[in-house]
């Protein structure tokens, strides 16, 4: 499959270089701005064949919509910071009206080691679910940028992987945020009550020192009336409990592989595993607490 990266982000766009190389059966075959790209007449020669894809760096606009429309291109959206709940509306309707296979890139939904979880969840291993701690913690950012808060960055993410992981509904949402570095919001804990009483914590922050050796660090931890699972979900690592047996479970992929796999292997009638309308949810729930 060919692919095309549209975007500046050059730290983005090498990990999906290095993905394609280690998945094969993919080629990146250039990189534009996104709206250098949108404002051509079509693709690049390149890019030939029925297995054609576009990876997103940045928002894309209406322009390169019609254009990936009209190419017929499968399409990554993996954007910094992704648009307003209204604009992701906006964009899913117009993809969906002209039939545009496009996946938002929710990192951690992308994770086998997560896929593994919301597996085990839905069989009913842990029993009745009765907590989940999600921490999402990230290196401080250098000396003299400017991020966004927390929330802003995280918490979109943090909320749709909740709802997707446990498979229920958020009835009540609370946050508390606070700086600990002058200028920027680097903390956002969540507390949030869900179907079935179940009770949840996000933990969102720029807290990792900056020479921490990762750029983030992600626990996970579920606990159910018939047992419980720990995730460090970077290292792909889950461990399990229940009242008969304890077991650790691997994996060696990263979400920019699975990303690349989905879009690899997609068919004219799949689905996304991931939509905009997910996205959106997420994001109006993060736009109340603004």
């Amino acid at each position: 499959m060919k692919l095309l990266l549209a975007g500046s982000d050059e730290a983005k766009a090498a990990a999906y270089r290095r993905a394609a190389d280690a998945l094969g059966g993919c080629e990146i075959v250039g990189q534009f701005a996104a709206g250098e790209l949108s404002q051509t007449s079509g693709l690049p020669a390149a890019l030939t064949g029925d297995a054609r894809g576009v990876i997103a760096l940045e928002r894309i606009s209406d322009q390169m919509i019609d254009m990936l429309v009209q190419e017929n291109a499968r399409t990554l959206y993996d954007p910094p910071i992704f648009d307003s709940a209204a604009r992701l509306l906006e964009v899913a309707d117009r993809a969906a009206r002209n039939n545009l296979w496009l996946l938002p890139v929710l990192p951690l939904r992308l994770l086998p080691v997560m896929q593994r979880i919301q597996e085990q969840v839905a069989a009913g291993i842990l029993g009745q679910l009765l907590y989940v701690k999600l921490t999402y913690n990230e290196r401080l950012p250098a000396a003299g940028s400017a991020p966004p808060g927390a929330l802003a960055k995280r918490g979109c993410d943090a909320l749709d992987l909740l709802r997707w992981l446990l498979g229920a509904e958020i009835v009540d949402l609370q946050v508390m945020r606070g700086s600990l570095a002058p200028g920027l919001e680097d903390i956002a804990l969540l507390s949030v009550v869900l179907e079935d009483k179940i009770y949840a914590t996000l933990d969102i922050s720029w807290s990792l020192p900056r020479g921490y050796p990762k750029a983030a660090s992600i626990t996970i931890e579920i606990a159910g009336t018939h047992g419980s699972i720990r995730s460090d979900a970077l290292n792909q690592n889950a461990q399990l409990y229940t009242r008969k047996s304890a077991r650790s479970l691997n994996w060696g992929s990263d979400w920019h592989v699975e990303a690349l796999r989905s879009i690899k292997a997609v068919t004219a009638s799949d689905a996304p595993p991931s939509t905009l309308e997910d996205l959106a949810w997420a994001q109006t729930q993060v736009e109340k607490l603004a």
